[in-house]
């Protein structure tokens, strides 16, 4: 389901991912924390212009309690308007990943940054450009330049209290959002050392509604961000209402 609000100029779009198979218990302590996830994606950077919100989103590494995206409303409907069927397959992410929607890059230079063959990186080369992802100039491959991560990532992760698992979660999603935060509903009892932990490994770190230290913008694996692009831009065609 995908709702619509509009304040002034401000639209705040929610997409209900599909849960995995496999998700764990429903935790009904920490779904006390969905209000405060959703305020503070509200007040993340560029929110005013435009955020979307995904619950129980996903990724290629973990679920995360909620993914917003701001920034993201041009970059959603170039993906949107572009017609080809959203990528799948976390190889094919990887490989149009490495890939410039400018600069031509040879087989050779995909299969060394993608860590496989120059056989197999020819391959998936060659079926990415029948399909329309990838184009061959020259002698050497560019990107669809509308194949490209949509606005900037945040992953929030509700806990209770156990910060530490919700650290250890915090950081794989950092692998593919562009910053993860955990968000608290009972504050640490040795908070400044938990901070400190929480800076130097970039991760943010919220008690309810209230930021005690904001994400730091990271370096997610690329093939990874553009499989979490891809998920979201598949769940906003999903859920959106036809004309």
């Amino acid at each position: 389901m995908l709702s619509d609000k509009r304040d002034g100029e401000r639209l705040v779009e929610q997409v209900l991912s599909t849960q995995r198979a496999g998700r764990r218990f429903e935790p009904t302590v920490e779904r006390l924390l969905d209000d405060d996830l959703r305020r503070l994606a509200e007040r993340l950077p560029g929110a005013d212009q435009g955020v979307i919100i995904s619950r129980e989103f996903p990724g290629p590494r973990g679920v995360a309690d909620l993914v917003a995206i701001t920034q993201s409303l041009h970059g959603l409907r170039a993906r949107l308007q572009l017609g080809l069927p959203f990528l799948a397959n976390l190889t094919d992410c990887i490989v149009v990943a490495a890939l410039s929607p400018n600069r031509v890059k040879s087989t050779r230079t995909v299969a060394r940054s993608t860590g496989m063959s120059i056989e197999q990186a020819e391959r998936r080369l060659r079926a990415l450009t029948s399909r329309g992802y990838v184009a061959r100039v020259g002698g050497g491959f560019v990107r669809n330049p509308a194949i490209a991560p949509i606005g900037r990532a945040y992953a929030l992760e509700a806990k209770v209290s156990d910060w530490q698992k919700g650290l250890s979660q915090a950081i794989r999603y950092s692998s593919w959002c562009d910053a993860a935060a955990v968000v608290l509903l009972n504050a640490p009892r040795d908070r400044s050392d938990v901070t400190d932990r929480f800076r130097r490994l970039g991760i943010g770190l919220a008690v309810q509604s209230t930021w005690v230290l904001r994400p730091r913008i990271g370096r997610p694996q690329p093939g990874f961000r553009l499989a979490m692009s891809e998920q979201l831009a598949r769940n906003m065609s999903a859920h959106r209402p036809s004309a």
